[in-house]
């Protein structure tokens, strides 16, 4: 169901997520780990810390962790960068108009799908699939916390003013 990138956000901050709280993930230790390309691996990473669920930071002792308490990160937020949820709201077979009143032919079997995908990536945190002791939400809670958006860089900021 979802993208290759996202699958693999969802692996990486899993991992990640079994760490202590002060414990910096390395790139290149979570390639081998997780058998994923080291390269392709640290673009997602750096996607992840640009979205907010990730931290980084540069150096030996540098590397990445959660930003948001993994109790606290739906996994909508994690596949988000890397497969837009919006497109399970849209129709299967791509027809403008597609809706009870005007169904295609798959919108009596792909809604019901779309729609419980979208409540599990929505109302399960990262701390479940880690296997960390938290309560389950019930139906209709969103036990989420969005990350918060990333201050400008220097760089994005001399964009910005170069731009003026």
């Amino acid at each position: 169901m979802l993208n290759q990138s996202a699958e693999y956000a969802l692996r990486v901050v899993v991992r990640i997520a079994r760490l202590d709280t002060h414990e910096w993930a390395q790139a290149a230790d979570l390639a081998d780990e997780l058998e994923m390309p080291a390269n392709y691996l640290s673009k997602l990473l750096h996607q992840m810390a640009a979205a907010g669920v990730l931290a980084s930071r540069r150096g030996r002792s540098g590397g990445f962790r959660l930003a948001v308490p993994a109790d606290a990160l739906t996994l909508d937020v994690v596949v988000e960068p890397f497969d837009p949820s919006g497109r399970y709201k849209e129709c299967l077979l791509g027809a403008r108009r597609c809706n009870a009143a005007a169904a295609c032919e798959a919108h009596a079997a792909w809604k019901p799908v779309a729609d419980r995908l979208l409540a599990f990536l929505t109302t399960t945190t990262v701390a479940h699939l880690a296997g960390q002791d938290v309560p389950r939400p019930r139906t209709g809670q969103r036990a989420r916390q969005r990350p918060r958006q990333p201050s400008p860089t220097r760089r994005s900021r001399r964009r910005m003013n170069s731009a003026d």
